[in-house]
């Protein structure tokens, strides 16, 4: 009879458990996108109902508290929403500037996310489907030109 070793069951259950967080954000974003409803999601990442519905209202959350932190927080509104009767202090300024950088770190995290799901859809569509979308880095010049 073949017994397992009760350590390497453990960290068999632990690793399953921990889903990279950046697997389960595009998960929940491929739903939020309406691009897999939520069965097709369980399936494809094989996980449970539960494990995608956590993660979309996590997804969620971590979106209304943005919102709600970024209607609160005078820097990171526009500066023409600002009111102000007073001339810019280099104070102002450090404050714009870091505001302006926050916005950009999360453009630049909103890319890298887009540019990792793309990869991973032609990634997916040249291995489960058999459809090469790549264009090849070497193509001869058409004879229409």
């Amino acid at each position: 009879m073949l017994t397992i070793n009760s350590q390497l069951m453990d960290r068999l259950v632990k690793l399953r458990m921990k889903q990279p967080k950046r697997i389960m954000r595009e998960m929940a974003a491929a739903v939020l996108l309406g691009q897999l409803n939520i069965d097709q999601a369980a399936e494809r990442y094989k996980v449970n109902r539960m494990t995608v519905l956590r993660w979309i209202r996590k997804i969620e959350e971590e979106a209304k508290a943005k919102k709600q932190a970024a209607s609160t927080d005078p820097d990171l509104l526009p500066p023409s929403s600002r009111k102000s009767n007073r001339p810019s202090t280099p104070e102002d300024q450090v404050n714009q500037l870091r505001a302006k950088v926050r916005s950009l770190e999360e453009e630049l995290e909103t890319a890298n996310f887009k540019t990792l799901y793309y990869s991973t859809l032609v990634r997916v569509a040249k291995h489960e489907l058999g459809v090469d979308i790549e264009k090849k880095s070497v193509t001869k010049p058409s004879g229409s030109c």
